[in-house]
């Protein structure tokens, strides 16, 4: 693969067969701490008399901590700054997100920067003491907006909404098991919105139900708002004959990018890149080939605005449309239907 382009690590972004092979263990505690306890997660935090440091609850025998221990350490430190309330209970300490989204069956026991926080009220000095002090922690994220308001970029015409790295590195991987095989999808998790894939997700569902009907092999399929690529490199996988996948947002495309690289072995790809992401504006407007990829299936990586896009590829089979909550989908579908052999899908 390659180093981070965050951080530098070549820990960061790793190819789906290493992934794969970890999941089962990567966060599940051994014999000697599987029977660690949770924290009372409502209850004012300083009243559970919980000893706070970083090799608190530590297990002697493989070395990981349960992520309430590590919360635990992350709203002391923030209620020394004066960032919490004395009283904050474990709960409101953030939303921690595990740097490789597997599947659990309980909660992860973390290793070293094993873990990205994601926090309502934080400053850069005490994002940087969290690092300092918590081993377990890669990258603190400062959210503006609350949860329900997504990052990234709704519509061309729109300023993106971003959050806002404030220490360490905000790159981590989801995985995602499927019908059509097992992928990894990695982001900038401070410029792109969060996704945790779930067995249950109507998206993957619609993907694998044509893939079981045969809508896909051999087509030319369009994911013409692509963000980090899920759903046109699970229909290169399903047997499309080409997938053409889009972003208006630059670091959409990146991503992107990462994510055949990561997933190579089973697309069965070799990446070309065409052009350096470098100097490209953030908000793409005619679209522009930046990539292509060619093996089992040929794949073609655009940075542009979607409405424009079929102005250029001409004539697709099936097009995949996944706007923001809330953008007028039919409007995106419209510019798609003259140039569209079998359906439109949108999502």
């Amino acid at each position: 693969m390659f180093p981070c382009p965050t951080c530098g690590s070549p820990d960061c972004i790793r190819p789906m067969d290493e992934i794969l092979a970890e999941a089962p263990s990567m966060y599940v505690p051994c014999s000697t701490c599987v029977g660690d306890k949770p924290l009372d997660k409502m209850a004012p935090f300083r009243g559970l008399g919980v000893t706070v440091s970083p090799d608190a609850g530590r297990c002697p025998v493989c070395g990981r901590r349960h992520l309430d221990m590590v919360m635990a350490q992350v709203l002391d430190l923030l209620i020394d700054a004066g960032l919490k309330p004395g009283n904050a209970a474990l709960k409101d300490a953030g939303t921690p997100l595990v740097a490789f989204g597997v599947d659990m069956l309980g909660p992860p026991r973390l290793g070293k920067k094993d873990l990205v926080l994601v926090l309502d009220d934080i400053d850069r000095k005490t994002a940087e003491d969290i690092m300092a002090k918590v081993p377990e922690i890669k990258g603190v994220i400062r959210r503006y907006g609350g949860p329900r308001m997504s990052v990234g970029l709704m519509d061309t015409d729109q300023k993106p909404h971003l959050y806002e790295l404030q220490a360490g590195c905000d790159v981590r991987g989801d995985v995602l098991n499927s019908l059509t095989g097992d992928f990894c999808f990695y982001r900038r998790q401070s410029v792109m919105h969060i996704e945790y894939w779930r067995n249950n997700s109507v998206k993957i569902k619609m993907l694998e139900k044509m893939f079981l009907q045969g809508d896909l092999a051999g087509k030319t399929v369009v994911d013409g708002m692509a963000s980090a690529g899920t759903l046109g490199l699970m229909a290169a996988a399903a047997g499309a004959k080409k997938a053409i996948l889009n972003d208006a947002w630059l670091p959409a495309v990146e991503s992107i990018l990462w994510n055949i690289d990561a997933n190579q072995a089973l697309l069965g790809v070799r990446l070309e890149r065409l052009r350096p992401l470098s100097g490209l504006p953030d908000i793409g407007g005619e679209p522009e080939l930046i990539a292509r990829a060619s093996g089992s299936v040929e794949l073609e990586v655009y940075h542009g605005d979607v409405r424009k896009l079929p102005g250029v590829i001409k004539s697709c089979d099936v097009c995949i449309l996944d706007p923001f909550p809330g953008m007028p989908a039919a409007d995106f579908a419209h510019d798609w239907q003259d140039i569209t052999k079998d359906k439109i899908v949108v999502l």
